[in-house]
């Protein structure tokens, strides 16, 4: 069987709309306006994932303004303050969340997350979020003395939005967890007993439905922490192949690997053979059960024709990948 492909983030919007949205903001354009082209796109998007034979479909998160704030606005306890802060090394920023009390689930709006009702008829419904370590790492805490508290607080109010989504038909989430490879951010480096902790949080949210949950970690090298994620009760582990060095990798237990092999950040189009015998070869090496491609993280970095060629680069080279094996 060919390898799966699937959306690795939130998908780019188009030139028109980021226009319309602009125009929204400085009261020019009314929100109607905005909600026809983002409905028009989201369309588009679902069915391009159709044409190309995707198993789990998303609606491509077009509504989100960035990766953290639709989940920050659904935690008591967090409020979102006027601070901007760069998303990585990309050239994109976020609102930085701040926790000034406990943080429990609040009232949780499925429409805030995912677009339901464009969804209908899709039975496997992805949705990208991202994971409790990251979301705890990129906030800014006001209450909490013990970064544990804040942590496993943060696990068990997303692991009860994820409920509730759950019910809303969505079959695969990915916890995103860019900060547990990437921390140049930080003036100290995460030491050991961090990563314990975040990967006990991370279990703590996915252990009752394991095959329901893929951690996706990008922008840093994950061969050292990969033993520890395989271990971890899901479906599967993402891989930023442009950033890991797989020579490292030696033998693991199988495990479903998300590799992700088209890379977010650069608009060059990767050639569908590249991509198709880099993926042999990284199965010759590392013990695959099953293989998804998929872009390395978030295509909204890209102008959305380029974002749509990489996907349709990934269909193709997963027809040529089960034909050379």
């Amino acid at each position: 069987m060919s390898p799966e492909i699937q959306l690795a983030g939130i998908h780019p919007r188009s030139e028109k709309l980021i226009e319309l949205t602009r125009s929204y903001e400085r009261a020019k354009t009314s929100w109607n306006q905005v909600e026809i082209q983002l409905e028009q796109e989201t369309r588009e998007l679902i069915k391009l994932q159709e044409n190309l034979s995707f198993k789990h479909v998303s609606d491509g998160a077009l509504a989100w303004q960035d990766q953290l704030r639709p989940i920050a606005r659904s935690l008591k306890g967090v409020e979102s303050g006027t601070r901007y802060s760069r998303w990585f090394d990309t050239n994109t920023f976020y609102q930085k969340p701040i926790v000034k009390g406990k943080i429990s689930a609040g009232d949780t709006d499925p429409k805030n997350f995912l677009q339901t009702e464009l969804l209908t008829g899709e039975r496997n419904r992805k949705i990208t979020l991202p994971g409790p370590y990251t979301i705890s790492q990129l906030s800014e805490n006001k209450h909490y003395e013990n970064y544990p508290d804040l942590l496993f607080d943060v696990a068990l109010a997303e692991r009860e939005i994820i409920r509730r989504l759950r019910n809303e038909g969505v079959s695969l989430f990915q916890l995103s967890e860019p900060c547990l490879v990437y921390q140049p951010y930080r003036e100290s480096f995460r030491d050991q007993s961090e990563v314990e902790l975040a990967l006990k949080a991370i279990r703590s949210m996915v252990e009752d439905n394991p095959r329901e949950f893929v951690v996706q970690t990008y922008f840093g090298d994950v061969a050292r922490l990969l033993p520890k994620l395989l271990d971890l009760p899901i479906y599967g582990v993402g891989i930023d192949l442009f950033e890991t060095d797989i020579s490292s990798f030696g033998e693991h237990p199988a495990k479903a690997v998300v590799l992700g092999v088209v890379d977010s950040r650069e608009s060059y189009v990767e050639d569908p053979r590249w991509i198709a015998d880099t993926a042999r070869k990284f199965c010759d090496q590392v013990d695959v059960q099953e293989l998804v491609f998929a872009s390395n993280s978030d295509l909204k970095f890209l102008p959305q024709e380029i974002a749509n060629q990489k996907l349709e680069a990934l269909s193709k080279a997963s027809e040529l990948f089960e034909e050379g094996r």
